[in-house]
């Protein structure tokens, strides 16, 4: 993961994050994906996890049904991954310390 795009990721979450309705879960595997997390078949619904760097993260559910999610459902997934964005600019910012000493 690199700085760069992790802001543009950040963006898109932002962007989505201000009109939660009409969103595909495809979309939101797409952005859970490209942050790390991973495909895990846990229960009733699919979970995404990060298993890796830059730390364990609980286990994200995203509902796979035809058509959009409902807003809130969208909402919370898209706060989710927000999450996960600070988690990496929290890492990559202690990379860059350990890397300066």
């Amino acid at each position: 993961m690199t700085p760069t795009k992790l802001k543009k990721l950040k963006r898109q979450l932002e962007e989505m994050s201000r009109s939660p309705q009409n969103r595909n879960y495809k979309d939101l595997v797409s952005l859970a994906l490209q942050l790390g997390r991973q495909k895990e078949k846990r229960g009733k619904e699919v979970n995404y996890t990060r298993k890796r760097d830059p730390a364990l993260s609980p286990p994200l559910s995203i509902p796979q049904h035809p058509g959009d999610l409902k807003p809130r459902t969208a909402l919370s997934i898209i706060e989710a991954l927000l999450s996960d964005v600070d988690g990496w600019e929290i890492y990559l910012s202690e990379c860059a310390d350990k890397e300066r000493r």
